[in-house]
């Protein structure tokens, strides 16, 4: 290597900020002389304006401690010979078979050439190049950084648009359901921006639509996010943003705008209805007209897409509503004044059932059918309506069998919802230990939605005031469910109850009763 290259005086230079992540290098050599040559020699490199940051061990099983920790190294180079002849070799093979890590690039270099000769070594390891120690000269060394780190950078954003096309395929099945939804957002970001931007770091962004006494800098919520942004999805936009930059944007008439300012691009959409949707992406390269057609695509469509949902799960609410008072109109024949036991009721359950580990889809179904499942119980109020003396037993099990009738109501229709009901109304009587009615069930033979609404309901109804015993305090009724745990309830579902209470009552707050 030219030492008047490597000592030379430094020439004066402005400081530049430079904002950009490194690529991290490990050099993995027993020689301390070849790490400090490299690291001088490389000290001003850089590509895509990302210089390099390098970390240094000296052994084989020191570098697969190392990688084992480090997740983001993008190359190695990595000696032959160390604590063996052939240690180097064994760390490239352990990465690639054992840590399973494809994307880092490894250049094996020796200072023994016919220890491992070079054909049979490129033949049967995964490795971009093997090089002999004398033969890596300064000029080949940057070659060999260029090739590897391009490589790297490209393998990286291909594997970026695997796990964005995955999301989508994902999403696209379920593409009605807002969680779908965020997934396909999410994906389609993520393939927006490695493939087109080449940046690791976007979110897309929407407001809440806007009203008569505010049109400027509204609260945006993220509902994609990539890189520093991943982890902010259902967050407001609080930094990072030019503000003037998207007030200008929102004063523009055209619904489809966007600008690149200071290497960050700003894409706004304005729907009819008033909602804003804005794309931003940092540190951009420069965007070709088709790539800035893409984009605007993307936030066109995408936002269309968000909006169409937003009006489906605005009537699935109003749906949800609607039976709950359905549920309601049943309960109000057996209480004195407007309550919202079904719905508090159902809602718990629906809470309880996500903390089982199920979907929040699923919850969503039991919370709809939690509120018909009870449409028996209007025969069973007539019958009480015309009995003043005390019921006998057969008088109870005729009683029983209508509120059974339920189940025969819902189970002639074919939506999944009426089905879920169906099952409700057929087992909510059964028992843990195998003592209900009608078919004497036992533990989980019961189904596991009449079972948690089981627990809901009991809880909500010793909680509730009654013209003909006073409502129990949480203590309390948390006491009767443990006592009855294992003998009325299920155990272990009683248990999430508890140590989920406090959520449920907050659920017990938002639905008050009208006293």
């Amino acid at each position: 290597m030219n030492d008047d290259f490597l000592f030379s005086e430094d020439e004066p230079e402005e400081e530049v900020l430079n904002t950009a992540p490194p690529y991290e290098i490990l050099i993995v050599d027993d020689d301390e002389e070849i790490h400090t040559i490299t690291k001088m020699a490389l000290a001003d490199f850089k590509l895509d304006e990302r210089p390099l940051k390098f970390h240094s061990v000296y052994s084989g099983e020191e570098a697969k401690q190392f990688l084992s920790n480090n997740t983001a190294i993008a190359m190695t180079l990595l000696d032959v010979v160390m604590e063996t002849d052939h240690a180097g070799l064994d760390v490239a093979r352990w990465i690639r078979q054992e840590l399973q890590n494809r994307l880092i690039r490894i250049v094996l270099r020796t200072g023994q050439p016919g220890q491992a000769p070079e054909e049979d070594v490129i033949a049967r390891y995964d490795i971009d190049d093997y090089k002999e120690k004398t033969e890596l000269t300064y000029r080949k060394l940057v070659t060999l950084m260029y090739s590897c780190l391009r490589a790297y950078r490209d393998l990286n954003a291909i594997e970026r648009n695997k796990r964005g096309l995955e999301k989508v395929i994902n999403a696209s099945a379920e593409v009605f359901s807002a969680q779908s939804m965020h997934a396909l957002c999410q994906g389609i970001l993520e393939q927006l921006v490695a493939l087109i931007t080449h940046s690791d770091d976007a979110m897309y962004c929407r407001t809440h639509g806007l009203t008569a006494k505010t049109r400027d800098n509204q609260e945006f919520e993220i509902i994609g996010g990539t890189g520093d942004y991943a982890q902010a999805v259902g967050q407001a936009v609080t930094q990072d943003i030019d503000w003037s930059l998207v007030t200008e944007l929102q004063n523009l008439q055209r619904s489809v705008v966007f600008r690149i300012h200071n290497n960050d691009y700003y894409g706004l959409y304005k729907t009819t209805g008033g909602r804003q949707y804005l794309l931003v992406i940092k540190d951009v390269r420069d965007l070709s007209e088709l790539d800035q057609n893409l984009l605007g695509l993307f936030v066109n469509n995408s936002s269309i897409a968000i909006d169409n949902l937003n009006l489906r799960e605005t009537e699935r609410e109003a749906q949800r509503e609607l039976l709950y008072s359905v549920g309601e109109a049943i309960e109000k024949r057996s209480v004195d004044n407007i309550s919202h036991h079904v719905k508090r009721s159902a809602e718990m359950a629906g809470q309880l059932l996500i903390a089982t580990g199920a979907t929040s889809e699923d919850a969503e179904k039991l919370k709809q059918a939690a509120s018909v499942y009870d449409i028996g119980k209007v025969s069973v109020q007539m019958e009480l309506a015309q009995s003043a003396d005390a019921l006998s037993i057969h008088d109870y099990e005729e009683i029983m069998s209508n509120v059974i009738k339920g189940h025969d109501y819902l189970s002639q229709t074919d939506t999944e919802i009426a089905q879920i009901a169906a099952r409700i109304a057929q087992d909510i009587h059964e028992r843990w230990d195998g003592l209900g009615f009608p078919s004497r069930k036992k533990a989980k033979a019961i189904d596991i939605n009449a079972r948690i609404l089981s627990i809901t309901s009991q809880y909500d109804a010793l909680r509730t005031q009654r013209s003909y015993r006073d409502a129990q305090d949480t203590g309390a009724a948390i006491d009767y469910l443990t006592l009855h745990s294992g003998e009325f309830f299920d155990p272990e579902l009683v248990g999430i109850m508890i140590d989920h209470i406090d959520a449920m009552e907050k659920i017990r707050q938002r639905y008050s009763d009208i006293i």
